[in-house]
């Protein structure tokens, strides 16, 4: 998620060896003439085959939702094939070849050697197909690999990368495999899109350092504030401070910001991001696009319990929910707060969409990833509406092979309505949050309340008018601080949050009989309500 108060939203080689580090500069064509490149010079050697196996350590992050109590289990570490990774054979700075690992790690490349620079085996934190590369933002955004020297007779050389945890803490130099347990999640959530559909994903950059921390600043030096994805970047972030914030095996933190890259590059995302927790009453476009995120990563992974592990004090701990069910005897989603604008409403209902649901009267379906992908690149990319828990329903009920009861009981579980529109028709609550502009001029007074953060339902209402084909003036007025934003099919075509109190105006052509949708958020910081008035003017 973007942590701004009020989002706007929208090569060089790092090699860690396993008994040395190797300092790579940038790559090289192995046709390149260049005697300044380390390789030595001379005619090509004979051909030379060498093969082997690329893994590293995975430390599964364990959360009881009975205890409350979860960690990185890391005497339960496993080794795991580095899967599609981008594979080279270096003389010094030259690159011989290319190459890849299968879907079991394993590589086999053919060089011709150069001279008698020294010889190196690297695999770069870097899949091909899709394109995902784990850079270190604090260290001019080179890519991690992990590589070992090779001697000019080896023909098999196998590479691990460790987690390098000494019982306390970890050893820097032998924490190599944190980018490629990102890598391989980010993967799994690719392929699992490309194996139900053809998709074509474009380039991700994602962002992770040792010196990463959650704090906010200079994203150069580490300071990222949290884990997430940036909209105006198109990158991912991940924390990784050492006894502070650590996210590199957190697999379900990991797909959830990369089901943000997805909203972002296939689908759709109107929410405002900011802060959030279960239990509150957040604006729907942001109970949708977090519940979306958590529900993601546990039906990819697939692990049905969410871990996102953190250091408390000394002690390396975790938070967690179960897609399942809901924690007893105190529950993170009270019935007085399901519907809608809950997060961990979204969350589970859409699980419930994917699982079987055998044992649960409510929930009678369970549609494949494929379904999903149908939606959310298609009628949710496209709604008129804002991206919300009543779009996504609205479109799914319409796919082949859907069943709309069955649905709307699942829906009613979660106290959301039978939704007939992507406007929320058939949910009174979701409905209420937006109100249809059925005549220009329109002025109106608006109820907010204060006391909460601009992204929770309280601060925030939604207007929906048609365009005139001509130029519209929207104004917004109160003492208290007060912002606008006009969507126009996902699109913010205008906006105005200039000012702490006062007026916030702004002009913008319309095409006609086109829908556009309006978004006035509050910020007051007083736990009352306050009535800003909103006037919408066409010539």
């Amino acid at each position: 998620m973007d942590v701004t108060r009020k989002s706007t939203r929208r090569l060089t080689r790092k090699v860690l060896a396993l008994a040395f580090t190797l300092a790579l500069a940038p790559a090289c064509n192995g046709d390149d003439d260049n005697d300044d490149d380390g390789g030595g010079d001379g005619p090509p050697g004979d051909p030379v085959t060498v093969s082997g196996l690329v893994t590293y350590d995975f430390v599964p992050a364990v959360y009881s939702p009975t205890t409350r109590r979860g960690t990185l289990e890391f005497n339960q570490a496993s080794v795991r094939p580095v899967r599609n990774a981008v594979i080279q054979v270096r003389q010094g700075t030259r690159v011989l070849v290319d190459g890849t690992t299968d879907e079991e790690g394993r590589y086999t490349v053919t060089y011709q050697p150069r001279g008698t620079g020294a010889l190196t085996v690297v695999a770069l934190a870097k899949t091909t197909t899709p394109e995902i590369q784990i850079e270190d933002n604090t260290d001019n955004n080179a890519i991690w690999a992990v590589g070992n020297s090779l001697a000019a007779s080896e023909t098999t050389k196998n590479l691990h990368a460790t987690h390098g945890w000494s019982g306390t803490r970890y050893t820097a130099n032998q924490r190599v495999a944190a980018p490629f347990a990102i890598l391989d999640s980010m993967y799994t959530a690719s392929r699992a899109f490309m194996d139900a559909r053809e998709v074509n994903f474009p380039l991700l950059k994602v962002n992770w350092s040792p010196n990463n921390v959650p704090q906010s600043g200079n994203k150069a030096r580490g300071q990222i504030g949290t884990s997430h994805f940036s909209f105006s970047e198109n990158e991912i972030y991940v924390l990784g401070r050492d006894g502070v914030d650590t996210d590199e095996f957190d697999a379900h933190v990991i797909v959830h910001e990369w089901g943000h890259y997805f909203e972002a590059n296939l689908s759709r995302a109107d929410s405002p991001g900011g802060p959030h927790s279960s239990g509150e009453s957040l604006d729907p476009r942001l109970a949708f696009g977090e519940g979306y995120g958590n529900a993601l990563a546990s039906i990819i992974l697939p692990e049905p319990i969410y871990v996102d592990t953190l250091w408390s004090g000394t002690t390396l701990a975790a938070f967690g929910f179960d897609a399942e069910s809901e924690p007893v005897p105190t529950t993170d989603d009270p019935i007085s707060s399901r519907g809608s604008f809950s997060e961990m409403s979204v969350f589970r209902m859409l699980y419930d969409l994917y699982d079987s649901g055998s044992n649960e009267a409510h929930d009678r379906v369970s549609y494949d990833i494929g379904i999903f992908y149908d939606v959310l690149v298609g009628p949710q990319k496209s709604t008129p509406a804002l991206t919300t828990i009543g779009s996504f329903i609205h479109s799914i009920k319409a796919q082949p092979g859907v069943n709309a009861a069955d649905v709307d009981t699942l829906a009613a579980f979660y106290n959301i309505g039978s939704i007939t529109s992507d406007f929320g028709d058939g949910d009174a609550p979701l409905r209420s949050i937006y109100t249809n502009v059925d005549r220009i001029p329109y002025n109106t007074t608006v109820t907010l309340r204060g006391g909460v953060d601009y992204n929770k339902r309280p601060q925030n209402q939604y207007f929906v008018f048609q365009g005139t084909g001509q130029s519209m003036t929207f104004t917004a007025t109160h003492s208290e601080d007060v912002g606008i934003e006009v969507y126009h099919r996902g699109e913010v075509v205008g906006s105005a949050d200039r000012y702490l109190s006062g007026t916030e105006t702004i002009t913008i052509p319309t095409q006609a009989d086109e829908p556009y949708v309006l978004v006035l958020v509050g910020f007051s910081e007083i736990n009352a309500n306050y009535t800003p008035t909103l006037a919408i003017t066409s010539p």
